[in-house]
């Protein structure tokens, strides 16, 4: 498959992949997969939000300090 793109981007891509060691194919894959999980995660994330909002409304409370631990365990380390 041929996707035309930007002499711009085209550059960025072919940079980034080499920087890696890798083709372009493969650095756009890997570019799909990782917007792919990033888009579960937020919606997983949306989801919670929802309940908790849910949970709320009903009069359910909990500690703020334990909810950010929660959240920040769940982080992935960078």
């Amino acid at each position: 498959m041929t996707i035309e793109l930007p002499t711009a981007v085209e550059s960025q891509l072919k940079q980034a992949a080499r920087a890696r060691g890798i083709s372009i194919s493969e650095y756009v894959e890997r570019l799909v997969a990782e917007t792919n999980l990033r888009d579960a995660r937020i919606a997983e994330f949306r989801a919670a939000i929802s309940e908790r909002m849910i949970s709320l409304r009903a009069g359910e409370r909990v500690d703020g300090e334990e909810v950010m631990a929660h959240l920040m365990d769940d982080l992935p380390a960078r």
